[in-house]
């Protein structure tokens, strides 16, 4: 029976279903919640894999609920028991027997939690046959720590607290070979401490268990980049409080590391590189090439999925890249390939793991990357300025057009120039639309006035004119790309996902979701496009409604405000020649500006002065002015982009597939039985006698799902067995030494010499280290898989 109090708050409900529910199945009575009030529903969702178990019963017009959460394993196990341990006396033990060792050891154990100690193993004994007959259980606290943890002399740490008290209680039982049966040798129920209170008996050792759905769920959620410590707080929140659990936060960190270590088992460049693998054989565009170094260690990787490879080949007119460290625990550079898509947002076109920020390295990156995406190169090229990543696109895209970051520029002439005049004569060259003769004649009269002709850093500048002057980009598609900031907003994005302790084999998983993510937010924009229709309030309402059915949301949105601009133009002049009738035009409040626009009447083609559409790709306000003199009710095909159009890729592209046999598909079958048994689990818990029923249905189900899965072979954990079926071939990388100078210590670095990082010795550097060159990889020197001068090729033509 119930404990006084507990009978007092369940008055309203019915005695027979609590008793039943309460001894049956073992429920313990300290698991139920309650209020003042009575019961109260506890609304909250229930985490996969565990039974919501309710009893009703009605008072008048009042329903009184009781709650509890449990595994399912806990309550088969206690409907083929039927034992109450709490009534079990010292002679009912005595008399107890089982079929084996662990069904003796499951029972201490439950023992022990009921009475508030844990239980662990003792010694054994065994036959002339080898055969264990022997066994004993003891108290956790049984025994003392050894004098010679005490006595030692190395000692750093302090000692950790007592927590072994000698105690004599023990389960010591014997195998009965006539009976075929374990029995009770001896049983001492006496402790020498206090017992643990019921509300911490969770907290022992030996009673925290992670269950297998708490395993799967932890899994799960931890594949789409959820912190561990939050996943412990939501399955807290699902069961009613971290002493619901049954386990504690360590303990999942314990198996979360426990997990990584067996997926990198043959080595974390090797895990990767077949995780690639697998990845290749559902996804059948997907590709991935490295190499490796002299002593066979992953040296440079670069990859891509088959909707990224299709996104290039769409939108891959403009490539941008930029490298960011602190991605992953070698300390790598990772370098993330993006653009624009039709909808004026970043996608990803792939990702790479360098050796170093070297020209051997970027060049084999680029030069694989050109291989992967089909050889189409892009007309422009966006980076950050570093040197080595100019050289080699000149190198490997010389008909490309290389723009540098203008962020970058403006930063770089911000720590060079400290007049504030010519500062801002910069950022009018760098951001100011301009022709180049007038570019030209400022420069010069600009080193005049201030004596730079001569200054190291002013030539420099000028040398790289074309690359981030804005008078000669003027008429360059960039598809909006002034800076790399959109690779810097990918950085800050993968910084949710990612760690800098991360192995490469997590790196690939987590830049997958990122992937993902940016592939998720293009769905949804281009749902808006095709599902909406926006309000026409311009004069112009045919050419307004034509631009709104064919271009994307955010590219009408621009093309608005040309189609608005039109009402600021003023007619000069309007004259044909042949077929073509050419219009002078002039904005409103600037009569020294005219732009000349042209339309052939036979061909149907636009141009205009302004350059406006080579650099956007879209009309311009002076284009659609002559559209309206013209009474055209449709923007003219050719100066339509097809990469701005809400057609630019099919609807089938926008969908991920998922191979039947991967581990995420595995994930998303998982998620949608979960979202389908809700039903099962609501109307399973109204009353006990359906209770009953449903529990009987879910246990004939699983044992015959689980005969299925061993019929077809399935595996249903990744274990260390099947990671480690392939042989490993490719060694971890080395940690990498990152730009800049190392970050010493202030107390460290005071009075300390300075050592060089190539022969360690005293008194020098490796810049002026007499051993200069010596024993240095060059990384055009590594050798490829598979021989020299080869890249190994990860695809599913292999």
């Amino acid at each position: 029976m119930a404990p006084p109090i507990q009978r007092k708050a369940l008055e309203a409900v019915h005695e027979a279903d609590f008793h039943e529910a309460v001894h049956h199945y073992m429920i313990d009575e300290k698991l139920l919640e309650l209020n003042k009030d009575g019961l109260r529903l506890m609304r909250r969702q229930i985490s996969p894999g565990l039974l919501v178990v309710v009893t009703n019963a009605q008072i008048g017009n009042l329903a009184k609920t009781m709650f509890d959460v449990l595994d399912i394993n806990f309550v088969m196990k206690a409907r083929s028991s039927k034992l109450d341990l709490a009534g079990l006396s010292v002679d009912d033990i005595l008399k107890k027997v089982w079929d084996s060792i662990e069904n003796a050891y499951e029972f201490y154990r439950g023992f022990g939690k009921l009475h508030g100690f844990g239980v662990r193993k003792g010694d054994s004994g065994k036959d002339c046959d080898g055969n264990v007959v022997r066994y004993r259980f003891f108290c956790n606290k049984e025994g003392l720590r050894e004098r010679k943890h005490y006595d030692r002399v190395d000692r750093t740490r302090v000692h950790k607290p007592e927590t072994r008290t000698n105690c004599k209680a023990m389960l010591s039982v014997y195998f009965d070979k006539n009976d075929k049966h374990w029995k009770v040798r001896k049983l001492v129920t006496e402790h020498n401490h206090d017992l643990t209170p019921v509300g911490m008996v969770h907290l022992i050792a030996n009673h925290r268990r992670l269950t297998k759905v708490a395993k799967t769920q932890i899994a799960g959620m931890q594949a789409h980049g959820i912190a561990t410590s939050k996943i412990v707080g939501y399955m807290a929140g699902t069961v009613g409080g971290y002493s619901m659990l049954g386990f504690l936060k360590k303990d999942v960190y314990n198996y979360a590391d426990k997990m990584r270590r067996i997926k990198v088992a043959d080595g974390d460049a090797n895990s990767a590189l077949v995780y690639l693998e697998g990845k290749a054989e559902s996804d059948p565009m997907a590709i991935a090439k490295y190499n490796v170094t002299s002593d066979n260690r992953l040296a440079n990787l670069i990859w891509a999925n088959g909707s990224s490879r299709v996104d290039y080949q769409f939108f891959g007119d403009v490539l941008a890249f930029d490298s960011t460290y602190r991605k992953n625990k070698y300390k790598r550079p990772v370098v993330i390939f993006s653009g624009s898509n039709n909808h004026k947002h970043t996608t990803i076109f792939g990702f790479g793991l360098l050796l170093d920020e070297s020209l051997a390295s970027y060049r084999w990156m680029l030069e694989n990357l050109m291989e992967i995406m089909c050889r189409k190169k892009p007309s422009v090229v966006v980076t950050d300025g570093d040197k080595a990543m100019i050289k080699v696109v000149s190198e490997v895209l010389p008909e490309s057009t290389h723009r540098l970051c203008a962020w970058h520029v403006e930063k770089n002439v911000t720590s060079n120039v400290k007049d504030d005049e010519l500062r801002g004569l910069f950022r009018r060259w760098l951001y100011a639309d301009m022709a180049t003769d007038v570019f030209e004649s400022e420069w010069e009269q600009v080193a005049e006035d201030y004596g730079l002709g001569q200054k190291q850093w002013w030539c420099q500048m000028y040398e790289k004119k074309e690359m981030w002057a804005s008078s000669y980009l003027r008429d360059k598609f960039c598809a909006g790309y002034r800076t790399t900031s959109r690779c810097e907003g990918i950085n800050a994005y993968v910084n949710k996902f990612s760690k800098s302790t991360h192995t490469i084999f997590e790196l690939v998983q987590c830049l997958e979701m990122v992937a993902r993510e940016y592939r998720n937010k293009e769905m949804l924009l281009q749902f808006q496009s095709i599902n909406s229709v926006p309000v026409m309030t311009t004069c112009l309402r045919s050419l307004e409604r034509h631009a709104a059915s064919v271009y994307t949301r955010e590219v009408f949105g621009d093309i608005k405000k040309e189609i608005e601009g039109v009402g600021a133009l003023i007619l000069i002049s309007r004259r044909r020649i042949m077929n073509s009738m050419i219009y002078t035009l002039e904005e409103y409040e600037e009569p020294d500006v005219h732009i000349m626009s042209s339309f052939g009447r036979s061909t149907g083609k636009l141009s205009c002065q302004c350059n406006f559409w080579k650099k956007h790709g879209y009309p311009c306000k002076h284009m659609f002015f002559v559209m309206k003199a013209e009474h055209l009710k449709e923007i003219p095909d050719n100066i339509v982009l097809r990469r701005w159009r809400t057609d630019a890729k099919s609807a089938e592209q926008y969908t991920e597939n998922w191979g039947d046999y991967s581990e995420r598909g595995v994930i998303l079958r998982h998620g949608a039985l979960h979202s389908a048994s809700q039903w099962l689990f609501f109307l399973g818990a109204q009353r006990l006698s359906i209770f009953q029923k449903t529990m009987r249905g879910i246990e004939s189900l699983c044992k015959e799902l689980e005969m299925d899965c061993r019929a077809f072979g399935s595996s249903m954990h990744r274990t260390e067995e099947n990671v480690r079926e392939a042989n490993p071939v490719v060694r971890d990388p080395v940690i990498a030494k990152t730009k800049g100078a190392p970050k010493i210590p202030k107390k460290k670095a005071l009075g300390k010499r300075r050592r060089c990082t190539g022969c360690k010795g005293l008194g020098h550097t490796k810049r002026n280290c007499p051993d200069r060159g010596a024993g240095r990889q060059n990384p055009d020197q590594a050798e490829e898989c598979g021989g020299i001068n080869a890249t190994c090729v990860i695809s599913n033509d292999d």
